[in-house]
């Protein structure tokens, strides 16, 4: 699973959190934009309700209008985009304005009082008005339908007739009017707006981002900072500390804290590494003095096989002894940084076949069958021979040792323009891959075909890892397979002189 880090979370958030407000920004301006407009001409269509309200008028059974013709076509836009028609309760027409055809009706909106004066969206169709050749690019819509905002009332006009006195009223005709007005000038308003507002919330969100991006970057800039520092760090080094200058105020307690476990840690080490140095320094001695007394002892007449044979099992675990203490003596050394290191110019493939010739005889009893392939066996490199040797010393005592009798070990250099691989391959004796983790730690010999009886302490492989990783600044890998215990090391170094060929 990945982890994401905290600067791609604040990115993420605030981006979001930005287009977020972004997008209501825009639908409330557009929402707003056009609640106002509507609203307007909601406004203008109640006022043309009074007005032609107050121009309608009765006399006898018929409807007429108290306004000369002149003032009733100011009242018709000439842009055929504002409607009215007034019609009896049964649904006959009384009157409609001149740019409505013959074709089309208004809805009949306003004929309850709940529905008075309420405006009302309704579509009519634009094919009457193309046939009666008077359309303009004001009623232009290309789905065939225009949109219009209506308004209905029902109402009694009054009566003008003269009565006598006495005389029966004139009853009074309700009448039904509606008025309208085209939409598609206010819906390409709106359009527009929507299209400029969309516009602007797409610059508006990168800018944000941007802007986000940077603030961010400033902000988890002394995270990077202290992330780089402990990754400097030395571990063991009770001086090494992070300096809380630059820290920001809300990382100081845990930055302080830190300091102080670190500090811990690098006493515990320096402790250990002390504690081991002193206990090998002083078993030396008495295993030096073991070690007389044993030879001493076996090259004096021994009077029993049995006793021999058991003065020979002594001497072979104080070399083993010693071996371990040598190799708690050097690890410390590493650990610490204390090992020297001198650059000397060698031949690789000399120092090789040097180290190899301590297993020779154990290789010849186990009968394996070697195999040396070497790419550049001439070249010249410029490293510390003493570190090197040390490391390709413990990895072919491991492959000597742990190789089963009649196995293969196949040995195999290369150095390139600025690097050297060496590999070492050997018959698996049975480890599986699961395995290797605990091969590389201290002491991890769970398999039991890394018994102890074979000489071995369990620490060659840190040995190697601190040399090649700290001191050689390259890499040690570990490759298992059902056949082959493969283990490959490549180091930088400088290559001095020499022809590339095999051996």
């Amino acid at each position: 699973m990945i982890t994401k880090s905290i600067r791609s979370r604040l990115l993420v958030g605030l981006c979001l959190g930005a287009v977020f407000v972004i997008a209501l920004a825009v639908n409330f301006t557009y929402s707003l934009v056009k609640r106002v407009l509507y609203s307007e001409l909601d406004h203008f269509l109640r006022d043309k309700l009074a007005y032609q309200q107050i121009a309608a008028a009765q006399t006898g059974d018929r409807i007429v209008f108290r306004l000369s013709e002149p003032l009733l076509n100011t009242m018709q836009d000439s842009r055929r985009i504002d409607f009215f028609q007034f019609r009896f309760i049964d649904g006959r027409e009384v009157f409609r304005s001149s740019g409505l055809p013959e074709g089309v009706n208004l809805p009949s909106v306003g004929l309850t009082d709940v529905d008075y004066s309420q405006g009302h969206d309704a579509e009519i169709s634009s094919e009457e008005f193309e046939a009666d050749g008077n359309i303009n690019n004001h009623l232009n819509s290309k789905e065939g339908l225009i949109p219009i905002r209506c308004m209905g009332v029902v109402f009694e006009p009054e009566s003008i007739d003269e009565t006598d006195e006495g005389a029966k009223p004139t009853e009074l005709i309700k009448v039904h009017l509606v008025v309208a007005h085209s939409c598609l000038e206010i819906e390409g308003v709106l359009s527009d707006l929507k299209s400029r507002l969309l516009q602007i919330g797409v610059i508006s969100s990168i800018a944000a981002l941007l802007f986000t991006a940077l603030i961010v970057g400033s902000s988890v800039k002394p995270v990077g900072l202290i992330s780089r520092k402990l990754n400097d760090l030395k571990i063991g080094d009770e001086d090494e500390r992070i300096d809380l200058k630059d820290v920001p105020l809300e990382l100081v307690p845990i930055i302080d804290r830190l300091n102080q476990l670190l500090k811990r840690v690098a006493k515990t080490i320096n402790q250990e590494r002390q504690f081991t140095s002193n206990a090998a320094h002083e078993l030396r001695n008495p295993l030096a003095a073991l070690r007389s007394q044993v030879e001493m002892a076996l090259s004096s007449d021994v009077t029993s096989d049995e006793e021999y044979e058991t003065l020979y099992k002594i001497f072979g675990l104080q070399q083993h002894m010693e071996r371990i203490v040598s190799s708690l003596l050097l690890l410390t050394r590493l650990d610490s940084g204390s090992q020297s290191i001198n650059l000397e110019e060698f031949p690789l493939a000399n120092l090789l076949r040097k180290s190899w010739k301590s297993f020779f005889d154990k290789a010849s009893e186990k009968k394996l069958k070697i195999k040396w392939e070497m790419v550049g066996s001439d070249i010249s490199i410029k490293s510390d021979p003493v570190l090197i040797g040390i490391l390709i010393s413990n990895v072919f005592d491991n492959a000597v040792s742990y190789t089963p009798s009649g196995g293969q070990l196949i040995i195999e250099s290369e150095v390139t323009e600025d690097s050297v691989v060496i590999s070492v391959k050997n018959s698996n004796p049975g480890i599986q891959d699961d395995e290797v983790a605990d091969l590389m730690r201290r002491f991890g010999r769970k398999n039991p075909n890394f018994a102890s009886n074979l000489g071995h302490s369990g620490i060659g492989f840190s040995i190697c890892r601190r040399i090649v990783y700290d001191h050689l600044g390259g890499q040690i890998n570990v490759d298992v397979t059902y056949d082959w215990f493969t283990v490959v090391i490549e180091f930088p170094t400088t290559v001095v002189l020499g022809n590339h060929y095999h051996v």
